[in-house]
């Protein structure tokens, strides 16, 4: 556990900037249990006093954060939040819900759900320094884009717009502002009506895990108007978490994995970091940049080998290979 600390330490100070005489909570659940000793300990090896809470188990899945959890942010007012839990579909709500309260802070918040210490062992040793270079390079791209248009071999082909859409990412989290551990990806949120076309997601989905049949997604207007899948009852079980309100089948994140230690293991957390992959969520993007999605829930839909072509034709990825970057 010592040396995995001391790696796990190391990515913190990249990413987060941790320094001795901050202040942080860790909130856990007992899934949770060990990533949250490795991430006290990585902490007080750099002198952060650190307080945990730990959900009631007996309560979840959660719709509200517990009214003594709120006592405990109030009392401590945190620099640094880490959220980390088993992902159940169900909290996604809550999930969002606590992000809002934490910001309120201008805390840095290192958001978790469904981590294991696999993720703590793999994905957050990459080369942090290199990956943000490749990131701010791949952003320079993006800069002035209008129109972005994917593709698969499996069947994707998608088109929106990201005017006025700027990108964030999680490889650098600054104060006030949510990033997810393990890092390792860029996203924005597209102009959310502007989406059309197929989605053939055949990586993961948000909480639901790796997928055994391709998901088919029509959007028509940035809505999901259609699933095709094989399996019926995983289709509507999709259907159920992205008609929980009236915009989450509305179009939320375009995301972008860099992180080449990230591998596809069923769990979106660590697979949407991977190099490779990129993926498409639907519902609340009101924390990113110009998003205007309201939706209580946020579920990511995730494929392989994808292209990206911009504007008139450039091409930025191939095959899930970027060029010249």
């Amino acid at each position: 556990m010592e040396d995995i600390a001391s790696k796990f330490n190391d990515a913190l100070k990249e990413i987060m900037g941790i320094h001795a005489g901050q202040k942080a909570l860790i909130i856990h659940d007992e899934y949770a249990k060990e990533v949250c000793r490795t991430t006290k300990k990585a902490l007080e090896l750099e002198d952060v006093k650190v307080f945990t809470y730990k959900l009631p188990e007996d309560k979840r899945p959660l719709k509200d954060t517990p009214h003594d959890l709120k006592e405990l942010m109030d009392r401590i007012k945190p620099d640094l939040f880490f959220n980390q839990l088993q992902g159940f579909a169900e909290e996604t709500p809550f999930r969002i819900a606590l992000h809002h309260e934490e910001s309120q802070y201008g805390s840095k918040v290192g958001h978790s759900p469904g981590i294991d210490i696999g993720m703590i062992e793999h994905p957050m040793t990459a080369d942090f320094r290199e990956m943000r270079r490749k990131m701010e390079a791949l952003k320079a791209k993006f800069n002035g884009v209008k129109t972005v248009r994917l593709t698969t071999k499996a069947g994707t082909d998608l088109t929106f717009s990201i005017l006025g859409r700027d990108f964030n990412d999680d490889i650098t989290i600054h104060n006030g502002h949510m990033g997810n551990i393990p890092a390792g990806e860029m996203w924005c949120a597209p102009v959310e009506k502007s989406m059309n076309g197929v989605i053939v997601c055949d990586g993961s989905i948000g909480d639901l895990g790796a997928i055994k049949d391709p998901l088919t997604m029509i959007v028509r207007d940035g809505v999901v108007v259609e699933l095709k899948c094989s399996d019926k009852a995983f289709a509507k079980r999709v259907d159920e978490l992205i008609h929980v309100d009236k915009e989450a089948s509305l179009a939320g994140e375009f995301g972008i994995g860099l992180n080449p230690k990230a591998r596809l293991t069923g769990n979106l957390l660590e697979d949407e970091k991977a190099g490779r992959t990129l993926h498409i969520a639907f519902g609340n993007n009101t924390d990113m940049p110009g998003g205007q999605n309201n939706s209580k829930t946020h579920r990511d839909f995730l494929f392989r080998e994808p292209s990206i072509i911009i504007d008139s034709g450039v091409v930025l990825m191939k095959d899930g290979d970027f060029l010249n970057i």
